[in-house]
């Protein structure tokens, strides 16, 4: 498949992740690019909560299944809207010019931002249109193909689990990926791959996940940051930067979603912006029944969909609004205290306080958080040259090379935003936000021996996983820096000039950016694109190759050749664990961590006792192995090797098997010794 045949899968797959997240938003009053932006988290928790039900009723999760559950999401939206009078503006929340202050510091009408000018929505567009370009541009040329899966070891785990829900129906987070682990039915955050497994036109499982990532990155991303920007600056112009500018960063999305793979949590960073857009807007949005609940019910929604389509959302969305969600109610309860109401302030604060320890006592509750806070990661040397790191966004988990001084005219911009955020005594909480999620990553990049270190094991005190959370508010603050450069200019040009003010407010920003496109050789292109082929192209893979190009056709051809019973025991390390994805089949071992259960670590630790051993064979008769893979490349050759694997390289397969395909150094054979 060529990226022009997968392009109509890609138009309908963004189709997905807006649409029926904006029919909700829009049901509930919230419109215009605000609605737009945080219209993907409400489409992912639609995800998560129809995965649920599906399962608990027993339907099949598919694509008609889910558009079936997304008109009835989108009915009730509307209902729940004209009972709450969001249809009509004069009682509704939709105001076209920005509401006058009232006297507790909140606007007295709604919090909306005025609808763009049909000028502004045209640069608006040309902006995004520009940033998917110089996004999605880069990770295509290092994918190399929509087909070509990527050889990482969480996409191993991912690619398989999109083709189970595929198989089963199944896209609960409460066990539908169960069988991956060999035994029980764990939780595990399945939104990312509910999408992907119903993906329109792309029947292909590693085309299905590139283009989703795609989708997330040059559609979802770059939208939720504009509404985001919007949401908090007052003009228009630095929302119709923010897009650009965000396409100048490497640590999200190319970091997530290739090197990393860790593409539930990439889904989470990526419709986070649009969901804290949603919540600026109910939190600044008056204390009046009607127009207060429907938008604190849009930004539930989108706040719900950034925690299941990962559950660290939670500590993604403290790290960066706790703060400004406690400061804007302690103002309100103070006005309400001063009105005389203190009876509801102190009910209010009750209820606040008794939820936060609930959920706190909730929280300690889960096995996987105490097992994500344990994480065991070596530190770096000194605190200051992981600030060097993070202020050249640079990619912080593998080494690429110097990664150049470029990226610093974006961080200087940002600088300039903040210094206009703090003068002004607006949006002061980006600033707060941009130094929190800067000390989370300092935390788990610096020394190990802070004790403070951690308050980074929420995002498994990875510094690149943190590091999306800093782009985030750079991103708005670099856009409120270079909108007020051009402001100043358009200042200077004469207040008896407006046409040159105009001019010079659109022309300096945008020489700005061309600069910063110099600087940055193209915002970044190559090393965006070595990023991704680290990943995806063989031989060049980071941490070892799994497939080769051989192998890789291979792996299409087996799809064809083994029986529809066939499970395969294999080193997953050597390329095994892509059978799954690539081929249909079932194989003993489809992820690269371990699998639980006694059958399956006697074959780990002892196939290469095969005919001496008879546990061996007991233990693949047990497991229904009926074919063997095996691999002969070796480290040197820069294959993919593992300590606890190393059993299964020694297989002597001269007797007791009989060859049914072989490309490379792999071959796949009909296991007979067992017989």
């Amino acid at each position: 498949m060529s990226w022009w045949a997968a392009l109509p899968g890609t138009l309908a797959l963004a189709a997905l992740w807006v649409a029926p997240g904006w029919a909700v938003l829009r049901g509930l009053g919230v419109r215009g690019l605000v609605g737009l932006g945080a219209a993907p988290a409400v489409t992912a928790a639609l995800l998560g909560l129809l995965g649920v039900g599906y399962q608990q009723l027993g339907v099949r999760w598919s694509l008609a299944s889910l558009l079936a559950g997304l008109v009835l999401a989108a009915v009730v939206a509307a209902a729940a809207g004209l009972l709450l009078e969001t249809w009509r503006p004069s009682r509704g929340v939709i105001r076209r010019s920005r509401p006058a202050m009232s006297g507790s510091g909140l606007p007295a009408g709604a919090a909306l931002p005025a609808p763009l000018t049909g000028g502004q929505a045209l640069l608006l567009g040309g902006s995004l249109l520009a940033a998917a370009v110089l996004t999605a541009g880069p990770l295509m040329a290092g994918m190399g193909g929509p087909d070509r899966p990527e050889q990482a070891w969480d996409a191993v785990f991912h690619l398989n689990a999109l083709a189970l829900v595929r198989e089963s129906g199944n896209a609960s987070i409460f066990g539908a990926l169960g069988p991956l682990y060999g035994e029980g039915a764990p939780y595990y955050p399945t939104v990312w791959h509910a999408m992907a497994a119903v993906a329109p036109g792309l029947a292909s499982v590693p085309a299905a996940a590139n283009v989703q990532n795609l989708v997330l990155a040059a559609v979802v991303w770059p939208l939720g940051l504009a509404a985001l920007t919007r949401a908090s600056v007052r003009g228009a112009m630095p929302a119709v930067l923010a897009p650009v500018v965000a396409a100048s960063f490497v640590a999200f999305p190319t970091v997530v979603l290739t090197v990393l793979a860790t593409w539930p949590f990439g889904l989470s960073i990526a419709v986070l912006p649009g969901a804290l857009a949603a919540l600026l807007v109910a939190l600044r949005t008056p204390w009046r029944w009607r127009p207060k609940a429907a938008v604190l019910l849009a930004a539930a929604a989108a706040l719900a969909g950034v925690v299941l389509a990962h559950g660290s959302g939670v500590f993604s969305v403290l790290a960066l609004a706790g703060v400004t969600v406690v400061v804007i109610l302690a103002r309100q309860a103070r006005h309400w205290w001063t009105r005389g109401r203190p009876r509801v302030v102190a009910a209010a604060a009750a209820g606040a306080l008794a939820l936060a320890l609930a959920g706190a006592a909730l929280l300690t509750r889960v096995p996987a958080l105490w097992a994500t806070l344990g994480f065991e990661r070596a530190g770096g040397a000194t605190y200051r040259s992981a600030l060097g790191l993070v202020l050249v966004d640079a990619p912080l988990v593998y080494d690429y090379g110097p990664p150049g001084y470029g990226h610093l005219a974006i961080t200087v911009l940002g600088a300039l935003g903040a210094v206009l955020c703090l003068v002004r005594k607006r949006s002061r909480w980006l600033v707060a936000a941009w130094v929190t999620a800067i000390a989370l990553v300092l935390l788990a990049a610096g020394p190990a021996e802070n004790p403070l270190r951690t308050l980074a094991g929420f995002w498994y005190t990875q510094a690149a996983r943190i590091a999306p959370l800093v782009v985030i508010p750079a991103v708005v603050l670099a856009a409120i820096g270079l909108a007020g450069a051009g402001a100043a200019a358009a200042r200077a040009a004469g207040a008896g000039e407006p046409r040159a003010r105009t001019v010079a407010a659109l022309a300096v920003p945008a020489a700005l950016l061309a600069v910063v496109a110099v600087v940055t050789g193209g915002l970044r292109w190559d090393l965006k694109e070595r990023v991704t082929a680290s990943v995806y192209e063989p031989g060049q893979i980071a941490w070892g190759t799994m497939l080769s190009g051989p192998e890789l056709a291979m792996m299409t051809r087996l799809g064809g050749e083994l029986p529809a019973d066939a499970v395969v025991l294999g080193d997953p390390f050597n390329g095994s664990a892509y059978l799954p994805a690539l081929a249909g089949a079932k194989v003993v071992f489809p992820q690269l961590g371990p699998v639980r259960g006694a059958d399956a670590r006697t074959l780990e630790t002892s196939l290469d006792r095969l005919r001496t051993d008879p546990a061996v064979c007991a233990a693949a008769r047990a497991l229904g192995v009926t074919h063997l893979y095996t691999d002969t490349a070796t480290r040197a050759a820069g294959a993919k090797e593992h300590a606890r694997t190393t059993a299964m390289r020694g297989v002597d397969t001269t007797t007791g098997h009989e060859l049914v395909d072989r490309a490379g150094t792999a071959a796949v054979w009909r296991l007979t010794a067992c017989d």
